[in-house]
């Protein structure tokens, strides 16, 4: 068993190790990252949102993302197939974010272009290494042991960063995971060639079609193919847990506007799958040891949020260990008290929105038009204004989320029979303009 010491080890080449590997090498930091892959491998996780943009920016990755020609995106399209509403969602009319645009990425080449970046960064970059425990002494993580084809190997480091996605090297092992009872949810997708999408702009949109029990995805990509993808109750699969394609299959026939865009789409890739993936652990960090992305909590995909949460959370807590290390030459987990607080804001300002798109009540009055000003302000959430948001943005989505209650109240109370006459109504303006249904509208 060898020994090797770093400032850093980071468990995981995914977008948020990546983050704080690369974040941390360019501090100057001696940075070792790890994956248990040999080569990137397919995943999802694949639309991302504009707030990521500055993120790359930071971390000096976003030439090389241009250079690459993913698929911009502009926005996302809405369709609630029980009552025919609509919604667009045009991330450049968000209120105060200059930021109009993000990408839609294959998940393989992403995050093998975040890797490469991070060796480029200065970070050293190790694949086929399965990290298989975290080393204590005195209570402190002083290191990894890992296992690779050239056996095991004990690498000791002063801050142990777990990005090890649902994986969840230390929370697992910990025992301090927590699914959300509301958010049980599973999801079969795969890969198609011939997906119908929008002409000019909206072509790169994400398309989202919803029922009450089932919702899916659709992601352009910029080579013509897209991602698909439906997510629901795992009841819905009881006894099917060996027939994905045969689900799949029966989960897309449901929907109308599903069965449209794929009429000439043909399946390139196996049908994986995934469940009960919104987990959230009791704590992030402790002496030495510190967790990032999904290793530390993963909100419901709905609303594209996992790579901005994860990215924010490697290059944050980055920041940290670095003013630690400086400081007093080690790091301990009181240090991450503002990271961890602060990346729990940041799910919690989507929280509602998530619940609510599980809300058929919410699902309605989501996809009908309301005031500019408050529609302005749910975009900007959408578009991941979640870290710092002006009390403006707070205080209309709140305004927002209010209404949507109210909403739901007077739904009840109509099923009941007992809406007091008079009552105020929330707004409803349709099912979205004819310029935004015939822009999504397949043929």
């Amino acid at each position: 068993m060898s020994e090797a010491t770093w400032d850093a080890v980071v468990v995981g080449a995914g977008p948020s190790g990546c983050a704080t590997a690369t974040a941390l090498a360019r501090a100057g930091r001696k940075t070792l990252l790890l994956d248990r892959d040999e080569k990137p491998r397919f995943k999802i996780g694949e639309s991302l949102l504009p707030f990521n943009i500055p993120i790359f920016e930071k971390l000096g990755f976003l030439p090389k993302l241009k250079a690459a020609a993913f698929q911009e995106k502009y926005g996302a399209f809405f369709w609630n197939e029980r009552t025919g509403g609509t919604r667009s969602v045009v991330f450049r009319t968000a209120l105060e974010s200059p930021y109009p645009m993000a990408y839609q990425v294959q998940r393989q080449r992403f995050d093998g272009l975040l890797a490469e970046h991070a060796a480029e960064s200065g970070a050293t970059v190790r694949r086929g290494v399965a990290a298989s425990e975290l080393v204590f002494e005195s209570g402190r993580a002083v290191g990894v042991k890992v296992k690779s084809p050239a056996g095991e190997e004990l690498i000791r480091s002063r801050i142990v960063v777990d990005a090890t996605g649902q994986a969840a090297l230390v929370a697992s092992r910990m025992k301090m995971r927590k699914g959300d009872p509301n958010l049980r949810r599973a999801a079969v997708y795969a890969h198609y060639k011939g997906v119908w999408r929008p002409e000019g702009e909206h072509g790169g949109d994400i398309l989202l079609p919803f029922l009450p029990d089932v919702w899916y995805w659709a992601i352009p990509f910029s080579d013509g193919t897209t991602s698909v993808g439906a997510v629901f109750d795992p009841r819905l699969a009881a006894g099917r847990a060996d027939d994905r394609e045969g689900l799949l299959g029966d989960l897309l026939s449901r929907s109308a506007k599903m069965r449209e865009l794929l009429a000439n789409a043909e399946r390139i890739s196996p049908v994986y799958a995934t469940s009960d993936y919104s987990i959230t652990a009791d704590r992030f960090s402790g002496d030495g040891w510190v967790l990032v992305g999904d290793a530390a909590t993963f909100l419901d995909p709905v609303f594209s949020t996992g790579v901005l949460l994860g990215m924010s959370a490697g290059v944050r807590a980055a920041a940290v260990v670095d003013r630690s290390l400086t400081s007093k030459g080690r790091v301990d987990g009181a240090d991450f008290r503002e990271y961890e607080r602060v990346t729990r804001n940041m799910v919690a300002r989507f929280r509602p929105f998530v619940y609510g798109y599980y809300d058929t009540s919410f699902t309605r009055q989501f996809c009908e038009k309301g005031p500019d000003l408050l529609e302005r302000a749910v975009t900007a959430i959408l578009a991941g204004n979640t870290e710092r948001p002006s009390l403006r943005v707070r205080f209309l989505t709140r305004l927002v989320l209010l209404a949507f209650a109210w909403g739901k109240l007077l739904d009840r109370d109509a099923r009941n029979g007992t809406v007091p006459a008079g009552a105020p109504q929330p707004p409803d303006a349709g099912v979205g303009s004819e310029r935004e249904q015939r822009s999504h509208a397949a043929p």
